[in-house]
């Protein structure tokens, strides 16, 4: 930001937020303001040169370039020692009547210095020919230097700041994605768990019900439940049993006895529990050496 500001000798009111001309044209060195204030300089009419050129009115367009042969070919100066605009133009019928505004380049480069040497760099110079304001020189890019890349910097600081937002505005959702991947692997796991865990408890229970009707047979079933209580207690320890079959004839088993199945015979006789007990059907041997066969008796008498 740069303020403007006039230029007064000194006479008469002097208006707010001037400046002394003796800051640009005094011979000693100009006091230093206490804070830096850039400059937009107004100078006066005088401390330049005007000079008025005649076009026709067809040339209007091309009143820059005509004005600065005209410098040339008319005017003791070179375009590198001056700096010169367009200021006031006035029209009648035929011609155009262009105003050159002129400033010798080392004026502009001692006025620069001595703004510079007061704390009030200077951005643009203008001059006022005719009640005009006319723009002489311009510094601003010089002016600024490095802090042309400021807003550069700034629409890189502008875009990473735009997309942390983003980043965080979807971060939540993210993890929200990343949560909701993990629940459904874990949960799939527990469905297939729970599967699994179904079947085992359809097996156990039906081994459960199957040993529930055991239980429920041979509790309404008293004829049987005393023929296993008698066969436990006839039976020796070398005899294993491998299927019990009852019906109302009698009693079957199938046993295989460790030793000889017509000592087996004599034992029950002798024993008395299962009455008339006989063998039914072939005697087979194992390959360990023992007999299986099925052992047939009467219906236990209740005691």
């Amino acid at each position: 930001m740069a303020r403007t500001c006039s230029f007064t000798d000194g006479r008469g009111d002097t208006p707010a937020g001037s400046l002394p001309l003796a800051l640009l044209t005094g011979e000693a060195a100009p006091a230093r303001a206490p804070t830096r204030r850039v400059t937009d300089a107004v100078v006066p009419g005088h401390l330049v040169l005007t000079r008025r050129v005649s076009l026709p009115r067809k040339a209007a367009r091309r009143m820059h370039q005509i004005g600065a042969l005209d410098l040339l070919q008319k005017t003791p100066f070179q375009m590198h020692e001056i700096r010169w605009a367009i200021g006031p133009v006035r029209r009648d019928k035929e011609q155009i009547h262009v105003t050159q505004v002129i400033a010798l380049q080392s004026d502009l480069t001692t006025w620069r210095a001595r703004m510079q040497t007061a704390n009030h760099p200077l951005r643009r110079l203008y001059a006022t020919v005719d009640g005009q304001d006319v723009l002489i020189a311009d510094y601003s890019k010089e002016l600024r230097g490095s802090g042309r890349f400021w807003p550069a910097l700034n629409a890189a600081g502008a875009f990473v700041a735009g997309l942390c937002a983003l980043y965080l505005w979807a971060l939540a959702g993210l993890q929200a994605n990343e949560k909701l991947a993990t629940l459904t692997l874990e949960i799939t796991r527990l469905q297939a768990e729970a599967l699994r865990l179904r079947e085992e408890v359809d097996r156990l229970q039906a081994d459960q019900d199957q040993q529930q009707g055991l239980l429920t047979g041979i509790t309404t079933a008293p004829r049987l439940l005393d023929a296993l209580t008698a066969a436990t207690a006839a039976l020796p320890d070398q005899v294993w049993v491998s299927q019990y079959v009852f019906d109302p004839g009698g009693t079957r088993m199938f046993v295989q006895v460790d030793g000889s199945a017509v000592d087996l015979l004599y034992t029950l006789a002798d024993q008395g529990h299962l009455p008339n007990a006989l063998m039914q059907g072939e005697v087979d041997r194992t390959p360990s050496g023992a007999e299986e066969f099925w052992l047939r008796h009467d219906p236990v008498p209740r005691p």
